[in-house]
């Protein structure tokens, strides 16, 4: 029989295991999901550039779009 001691350090050592293999995937899925929104918002910002040279009030309202959605990804990181 194990003494108690050992038996609570061995739970303990278990349960810090699964967290830390829990908290490694979270990171990579929030790695994933921050490229993806990346590679969503990218093609964006692309436009915004673009419109901005046409100076038009749509470019106006497409480049503050696209900054709120830069801003709430950045907050999100």
């Amino acid at each position: 029989m194990m003494p108690p001691i050992q038996q609570d350090l061995d739970e303990a050592l278990t349960q810090l295991e699964t967290l830390s293999d829990e908290i490694r995937v979270k990171m990579h899925l929030a790695g994933m999901d921050a490229k993806d929104a990346w590679s969503a918002l990218e093609p964006r910002v692309a436009e915004a550039r673009k419109h901005a040279r046409e100076a038009t009030a749509a470019s106006k309202a497409a480049i503050h779009e696209t900054l709120e959605a830069l801003r709430s990804l950045q907050a999100r990181l």
